[in-house]
């Protein structure tokens, strides 16, 4: 039998629906505090459907921007010891790094960020504002 050449394979990590939700809820509790700050009530479920809009839009750009990273970035994990764990490792500082400068963006862009949501929110006379406390 002639010899198969198998040195052409990867290992990949799959993100699984669990990080998702979890980054998810982190740009919604993200959002709403700033929302808060900025008195500025997330009370009603309209204004609460827009900011689990961007919730979602954030996590799938840093769900992108990890899965970019990672592409074939995996390979020597196959050789260490606990190779589950490493790739484990591996996404959890991926993740963070990207969900860092997803937020950063965020709360930077006037046109699809933070801002534009409170623009939106206004416009549409939802999350009135806080009554002084």
């Amino acid at each position: 039998m002639t010899p198969i050449d198998c040195t052409d394979c990867y290992l990949a990590i799959e993100i699984g629906d669990g990080v998702k939700r979890a980054l998810v809820r982190h740009f919604s509790r993200l959002i709403g505090e700033r929302l808060a700050a900025s008195d500025f009530a997330a009370r009603d479920d309209a204004t609460r459907d827009k900011l689990d809009r961007d919730a979602w839009r954030l996590a799938t750009r840093v769900i992108n921007d990890v899965e970019a990273e990672l592409s074939g970035a995996l390979d020597e994990t196959l050789l260490l010891p606990d190779p589950q764990k490493s790739a484990q490792e591996i996404l959890a500082m991926v993740v963070g790094a990207a969900a860092a400068a997803v937020e950063q963006k965020y709360f930077q862009d006037d046109l699809f960020g933070f801002e534009a949501l409170v623009a939106r929110l206004r416009h549409s006379g939802l999350g009135a504002a806080q009554p002084p406390a």
